[in-house]
C-alpha cells in the first residue's frame, strides 16, 4: 500500500490554470480516505475472524479427542460388565455347591444317628470307632462348608467392589456425555456467529466497493469543453 489515510488527508496539489476544481478534488480525496479507512477496519475484522476460525478448529479437535475418550470408556464399561456377569455366574455356582454341601451334611448327620443307634447294640469299642469316623467326616464337611462360605463372602465383597467401580464409571460417562453436548452446542453457536459476521463483512465490503465504482464513474464522465478536457489530462499526468 503506497498511502495511508493520514497521508491522503495531508496531500496537496500545485495549482495551474484551468486545473481541477478544488471542491471536486477535495471531495474525491475525502472519499478515497473514507475508503482506505473502511478497508483498514475490514482488514482488522478479517484478522479477528481468522483468529476465531483457529479457535473453532481447536474446539473441534478437542471435541474429537473427547469422543475418542468416551468410546474407550464405553469399551472398558462393556468389559467390566462382562466380568461382573462372570462373577455372578460363579456366585450362583457357589450357592449351588453350598446347598449340595448342606444336603450332604444333613444326610451324613442322619446316617450318623442311625449308626449311633446301631452302635449302641454293639460293643463299646465299635461304638467309639464309629462315632470317631462319623465325627471326622462331619468335621471335614464343616471345614469344607466354612471354606465355601469364606469364598462366597470374598466373592460377594469383590462383586460389591466391582459394582461400585461400575457405578462410578457410569457417573463419569454421564459427565463426559454432558460435556460433549455442551461443547457441541457452544461450537454450533460460535459457528453461527462466525457465519453471520462473515456475511455482514462481505455485504459491507460489496456495498463500499459499489459506491467507490459509482463515484469513479461520475468523476470519469467526459465534459463538453475540449480545451478544458485537454488541460485536465495534462494536469492529471503531472499529478501522476
Amino acid at each position: 500500500m503506497h498511502f495511508k489515510p493520514k497521508d491522503i488527508r495531508g496531500l496537496t496539489f500545485r495549482r495551474r490554470l484551468f486545473g481541477y476544481r478544488a471542491g471536486d478534488v477535495k471531495d474525491f480525496m475525502r472519499h478515497v480516505v473514507e475508503d482506505y479507512e473502511t478497508y483498514q477496519v475490514k482488514e482488522s475484522e478479517i484478522v479477528v475472524c481468522q483468529d476465531e476460525i483457529v479457535q473453532l478448529k481447536q474446539i473441534i479437535q478437542t471435541q474429537e479427542e473427547t469422543n475418542k475418550t468416551l468410546n474407550n470408556t464405553i469399551q472398558q464399561l462393556n468389559k467390566e460388565n462382562e466380568r461382573l456377569q462372570v462373577f455372578e455366574a460363579e456366585i450362583q455356582e457357589l450357592e449351588k455347591m453350598k446347598e449340595l454341601a448342606q444336603k450332604t451334611a444333613d444326610v451324613v448327620q442322619t446316617e450318623a444317628k442311625l449308626l449311633l443307634e446301631e452302635a449302641k447294640q454293639q460293643k463299646d469299642k465299635l461304638i467309639q470307632e464309629a462315632e470317631a469316623i462319623k465325627m471326622n467326616q462331619l468335621l471335614n464337611l464343616q471345614i469344607e462348608l466354612g471354606e465355601l462360605v469364606n469364598e462366597k463372602d470374598q466373592l460377594n465383597h469383590q462383586l460389591a467392589s466391582k459394582k461400585t467401580e461400575y457405578f462410578e464409571l457410569e457417573l463419569q460417562y454421564e459427565d463426559m456425555v454432558a460435556t460433549k453436548d455442551r461443547v457441541s452446542k457452544e461450537a454450533q453457536v460460535l459457528k453461527q456467529e462466525f457465519l453471520s459476521l462473515r456475511s455482514k463483512l462481505i455485504q459491507k465490503y460489496a456495498e463500499g466497493l459499489d459506491e467507490f465504482i459509482e463515484e469513479n464513474q461520475l468523476l470519469n464522465q467526459p465534459t463538453t469543453d475540449e480545451s478544458t478536457s485537454n488541460v485536465i489530462k495534462l494536469t492529471s499526468k503531472r499529478i501522476g
